[in-house]
């Protein structure tokens, strides 16, 4: 084993969408999605004479690295520690990117420093639907995955497309205080009680994607990117309206929503099934106060759940201990 011990750094997620699902899908799922530098998750994995985890989502995270000890062989007890993680099932990936960060600094205590998506996924069960987090994870950036083939064998689902995020855009995420957004069993109950995408919904989020949303992410074209990101968030919402009422997790996510672009934000939609919010803008410091500031009086939303971020175009950070 080496050093005394490692801190893990890792990004947010924000999951724009869905690509497909159902019998006129030959490949399920798929999805594009961005990571962002906060809120942000920072761990950290040290030696120790007894198994042990501190900090949100300790009970979690200690399963996880004593499973992935398991299967790496010969590790002595470990001591994880959660000094940050954003907030659960809101929509930011925090479970998974906990969990991938967790594996990654057990394999960097064991001496493993070359471990790749497909390794966190089969150490942690995690990827099985989307893939966003998974290669987020490694490398940041706005994401493209290809979901998994209808008959094809297990796997992660391949990352299709990864391209930079401009350093001038800014994402403001809004958390409203509503409960939690789905997960767990009932998320896939609600996967096998939604009604399949048709053929034509397919085709025009497949449009979307290749032809609109990257094209203009290339180009640095931000009203372009944000009609795209919008109409593609509609299409997802309204296949997602039967599990969770509408195209928004709640009236007081679509609320948020149209104030959001009231203020002049862009490309606005609801991450994953919320209840996290995002906008897109490229205006200046003073402009953003002043939008998130109105913002939070017109929706009562205190000004501590409006959150200014960027993207993150680097994977997961990891570091000795001091």
């Amino acid at each position: 084993m080496t050093g005394r011990g490692v801190r893990v750094k890792t990004a947010s997620r924000l999951h724009f969408g869905l690509l497909g699902w159902g019998p006129a899908a030959r490949r399920q799922f798929g999805g594009v999605g961005l990571m962002i530098e906060r809120p942000g998750n920072v761990l950290t994995v040290s030696r120790a004479s007894v198994w042990s985890a501190e900090g949100p989502l300790a009970a979690r995270a200690l399963s996880t690295i004593r499973r992935v000890a398991e299967r790496l062989g010969d590790v002595p007890p470990l001591a994880l520690r959660v000094e940050s993680a954003a907030p659960e099932h809101a929509g930011l990936g925090t479970g998974t990117q906990i969990s991938l960060a967790a594996a990654l600094g057990v394999a960097w205590m064991a001496g493993r420093r070359e471990v790749g998506p497909a390794e966190l996924a089969a150490w942690t069960g995690r990827g099985q639907r989307s893939g966003i987090g998974l290669h987020g994870f490694a490398a940041g950036g706005l994401l493209v995955d290809g979901g998994r083939r209808s008959d094809g064998p297990a796997g992660i689902p391949p990352l299709l497309s990864r391209l930079e995020w401009p350093e001038t855009w800014s994402v403001l995420v809004a958390l409203p205080s509503t409960g939690d957004g789905l997960h767990g069993p009932e998320e896939a109950r609600a996967f096998d009680e939604l009604p399949p995408m048709t053929a034509a919904q397919l085709d025009r989020v497949g449009r979307l994607v290749l032809l609109e949303l990257l094209p203009t992410l290339a180009e640095r074209d931000l009203d372009g990117f944000g009609a795209a990101l919008e109409e593609l968030q509609h299409h997802v919402g309204a296949a997602f309206a039967p599990a969770q009422g509408g195209l928004y997790g709640d009236a007081q996510g679509e609320r948020l929503a149209a104030v959001m672009r009231q203020v002049g934000l862009r490309g606005v939609g609801q991450s994953s099934w919320g209840p996290a919010l995002y906008g897109l803008t490229d205006a200046p410091a003073e402009t953003r106060t002043a939008q998130a500031a109105e913002i939070s009086t017109r929706t009562e939303l205190p000004p501590e759940r409006l959150l200014w971020t960027r993207g993150v175009n680097r994977g997961a950070r990891i570091e000795p201990l001091d």
